[in-house]
């Protein structure tokens, strides 16, 4: 399954926000990628859960989408806002942050200002996260569309003269033919009823002419007698 379908899911069995409702967190204008997202092998392993966004110190962060703020405060020695939305949720550090837990937020909401000092990356950035339960999603997903161009078909102009199939080698019986194999064969059992039919009668006049046992035959011996 996709992310956009995973998206679309959420969306109506959630109520998490279409994706027309979201946006950077940061501008505009657009800002550049530092660091893409590098999901780990293993929920152990290491990778780079989110994309690094540039930034300046003291610059406007604003949230990417509508929703409510499950966390704003300070963990590990940085500010950190987290944006529930439904099924997914979204965060942001370093920011110091000007709205507190429990707040709805709508698209574009200003949530604090991208601390100093503390550098996330090799360059001030803005560390942008986006997850699903327990797993980690890419967030330029969210305002980065994804564009699948289908084959394009040629469609025949009506002016165009239509090309005949072309004709098939493998032979077909037609209908004069299956008739004449019928009549061929009906002919041919007639006949051999015909000469089994004749074989017989003739079998049974043989078998009438000769004489009866004891009983001598004149025309044989007369035959024989005049036989030189």
């Amino acid at each position: 399954m996709t992310l956009l379908t995973m998206l679309l899911t959420c969306v109506i069995a959630t109520g998490t926000p279409g994706l027309d409702a979201w946006r950077w967190p940061l501008g505009p204008p657009v800002p550049k990628v530092i660091r893409a997202f590098a999901p780990p092998a293993s929920p152990w392993g290491a990778g780079h859960r989110g994309v690094d966004l540039a930034a300046r110190p003291g610059q406007p962060v604003y949230a990417a989408g509508p929703g409510r703020v499950s966390y704003a405060d300070r963990l590990a020695g940085r500010g950190v806002i987290a944006i529930d939305h439904g099924a997914l949720r979204t965060t942001y550090l370093p920011v110091r942050p000007s709205v507190r837990a429990g707040r709805r937020v709508a698209s574009g909401t200003r949530i604090g200002v991208l601390e100093v000092g503390l550098v996330h990356c090799t360059a001030s950035c803005l560390h942008w996260g986006l997850r699903r339960g327990s797993l980690y999603l890419d967030p330029l997903s969210l305002v980065q569309r994804q564009v699948r161009l289908l084959p394009l078909w040629s469609q025949p102009s009506p002016s165009a003269p239509q090309r005949a199939p072309a004709p098939s080698h493998e032979p077909r019986m037609t209908l004069r033919d299956a008739t004449t194999a019928t009549g061929g064969a009906l002919t041919g059992m007639v006949l051999a009823f015909t000469l089994a039919f004749a074989w017989r009668r003739t079998r049974a006049r043989y078998r009438l002419r000769r004489p009866p046992s004891g009983v001598v035959d004149l025309s044989r011996e007369r035959r024989l007698r005049r036989t030189p």
